[in-house]
């Protein structure tokens, strides 16, 4: 990446999308016609989120229940999406383009410096190739490429760890549905916790100066470090 980070950010088709991060307290998110993009089943922590539909028609999943959300010329509808609160995202159909302004309460960076390193990680992926030359250039290639793909996951996990996005790996609430959401909050945490240390032994970041403007990476860094120390 070039030394200034962008503040929008475009993916290509199939599942194209265009992150706009340039107003603080919010990211505007748009899918152009066709696009395949969904946010993935996933949950939150410290935040509760909203949705506000600008433009076109959303198919959302709150909980177990899915609804379609239609902005028009005199409304702009927001749904509300409560910490813990299993949610997911995509398109309603094909046609049209679709504005959603996603927000958090609190209304801190972490949304932003999410999608900025989480888009970092996927455009301009970190290379274990190059931070590990010494020990892989005698493996063949072949297992080079499975480890470099393992790193950008790893990576990834990471992110999704520290930055409060929890994804529901096994949707198991569909087949064991009382304590099926249970197991799947139990899997989550713990494989992104074992993730998060195994990336710390190799040198993972949730959030890299590569990817990150440089005002947002020093209070990001400045306030973990100060939350880590009065825990302790």
């Amino acid at each position: 990446m070039s030394n200034e980070i962008p503040k929008v950010i475009t993916r290509q088709l199939p599942n194209a999308v265009v992150y706009d991060l340039s107003t603080p307290g919010h990211v505007r998110i748009t899918l152009p016609p066709t696009s395949t993009w969904s946010s993935g089943l996933h949950w939150h922590e410290s935040h509760t989120e909203y949705l506000r539909v600008i433009k076109g028609s959303i198919r959302a999943r709150v909980g177990d229940t899915w609804k379609v959300i239609t902005a028009t010329e005199g409304e702009q509808p927001e749904v509300r999406i409560d910490r813990f609160m299993w949610h997911e995202w995509q398109r309603a159909g094909p046609d049209g383009e679709v504005i959603v302004i996603e927000r958090t309460d609190p209304a801190d960076e972490e949304k932003s410096i999410f999608f900025w390193n989480l888009n970092g990680v996927i455009l301009n992926p970190p290379s274990i190739l190059n931070k590990y030359a010494w020990a892989l250039s005698w493996f063949p290639r072949f297992v080079r490429d499975v480890l470099q793909d393992f790193w950008i996951t790893l990576n990834l996990f990471v992110i999704f760890y520290h930055l409060d996005n929890f994804p529901a790996f096994s949707n198991a609430n569909n087949l064991i549905p009382i304590i099926g959401k249970q197991l799947d909050q139990i899997a989550s945490h713990a494989i992104l916790y074992l993730a998060t240390w195994f990336g710390w032994l190799l040198g993972a970041q949730p959030v890299r100066r590569a990817y990150t403007p440089s005002s947002a990476y020093d209070r990001w860094w400045e306030t973990k470090n100060s939350n880590s120390a009065k825990r302790e």
